[in-house]
């Protein structure tokens, strides 16, 4: 099974992020669903479907969040993206201060979004919800 990227389907700033994954990705690795729909009630812990205050990646049964959530992400990228693992070498609890950092002001960088960009045909199959 591929890894499913759950992402906030109300923050802009997200759908941004998704928008750019899929044009960075290196291969079609990610599934794609929203933190509010009916798969990540079935596959998630609710503290995660309620709180939404982390990106989160299922992957073989188990669940990532914030930094370590975002690195396995970096590392289905393309180059020069890729080269962002350095950051693995930072501790977590610093990476995830700045994680949270940027979480807690995403909505201030792009707002609050009820509507979404339809993902075009080829890309469709791969968003769940």
């Amino acid at each position: 099974m591929n890894s499913i990227l759950f992402y906030d389907g109300d923050c802009g700033f997200c759908q941004q992020s998704v928008q750019f994954v899929l044009k960075h990705e290196r291969k079609h690795s990610l599934s794609f669903a929203s933190l509010q729909g009916e798969v990540a009630a079935k596959l998630l812990p609710q503290d995660l479907t309620q709180n939404l205050d982390s990106v989160v990646v299922y992957q073989n049964g188990k669940v990532l969040t914030e930094s370590d959530a975002i690195l396995l992400i970096v590392r289905k990228l393309k180059f020069p993206f890729i080269i962002l693992l350095i950051f693995k070498l930072v501790p977590v609890s610093i990476r995830n201060y700045f994680y949270q950092l940027v979480a807690r002001n995403r909505y201030k960088f792009t707002g609050l979004s009820k509507m979404c960009k339809i993902p075009d045909e080829i890309h469709r199959k791969r968003f769940l919800n």
